[in-house]
């Protein structure tokens, strides 16, 4: 395995084009099935239940797990309309979209959730499953979800103390956890991007475009500062920061 996995499997998904995405699957498998007792066929291991089961048996702690219930048919539909729109706005993300996954409805009122513990798992709540800003957290939490795929197989930072403030004004996160910010961010950064260029874009796109610009650019000065990133690390913060200058 090469020093950087991310540059050697063509980059960040969502973000960076060319990108191996059925490599950084197959490895989370991989390492899924090394710490599954059960040791399943390898493919049983793209099941978002398979995947998120064997993480439970193996962890000597509880994976906290937000309470959720089934998505209703009606928030399908609308999670299938965001995802269309998302599509039809960068066709390159096809192929990131076809991923199993398992969407499920947040009980409490909080927007979007996703954990690398609980792989392939999206949560949504209402405050995003009747908001216009739909398709925005769905690329939240699709890019999450491919960065955990990666955190599965190789970390992206030394362990550090919890003392970072996210460009929101969020407290106590470690530079991992701003890593997980950027790589949103500069996603969601992409989509408006095009959105926007398509002529499809709600009025309020612009100025929502330019708070993640700043957010982008918030979250790369607290990683520049940090001595903590590893090698796949670092690169994913370039690639951020590539896709930041238009």
């Amino acid at each position: 395995m090469s020093e950087c996995l991310v540059a050697s499997l063509g980059g960040v998904p969502m973000i960076d084009d060319g990108t191996n995405h059925g490599a950084i699957l197959t490895l989370a498998c991989a390492k899924r099935r090394k710490v599954d007792r059960n040791r399943q066929a390898l493919a049983a291991y793209r099941d978002p239940l398979v995947s998120s089961a064997c993480y439970r048996r193996a962890s000597p702690q509880p994976v906290a797990e937000l309470a959720s219930v089934d998505v209703t048919a009606e928030d399908m539909r609308s999670i299938q309309a965001a995802c269309a729109l998302i599509v039809e706005a960068v066709p390159q993300w096809k192929v990131h979209f076809a991923l199993p996954l398992r969407w499920r409805r947040l009980v409490d009122d909080i927007a979007s959730s996703s954990h690398p513990a609980i792989p392939q798992h999206i949560y949504l709540g209402p405050r995003a499953l009747d908001s216009v800003r739909l398709p925005e957290y769905v690329v939240h939490e699709i890019s999450h979800t491919w960065v955990g795929m990666i955190t599965e197989v190789v970390p992206l930072a030394l362990p550090g103390a919890p003392v970072h403030v996210l460009p929101s004004g969020t407290l106590d996160k470690e530079i991992r956890q701003v890593m997980y910010a950027l790589t949103f961010a500069a996603t969601a950064v992409r989509f408006y991007r095009a959105r926007i260029a398509s002529g499809t874009h709600h009025a309020q796109d612009p100025d929502r475009l330019r708070e993640l610009e700043r957010y982008t650019q918030g979250c790369l000065d607290i990683v520049d500062s940090s001595d903590l990133l590893l090698p796949d690390g670092r690169f994913m913060a370039n690639s951020c920061r590539h896709l930041l200058i238009p």
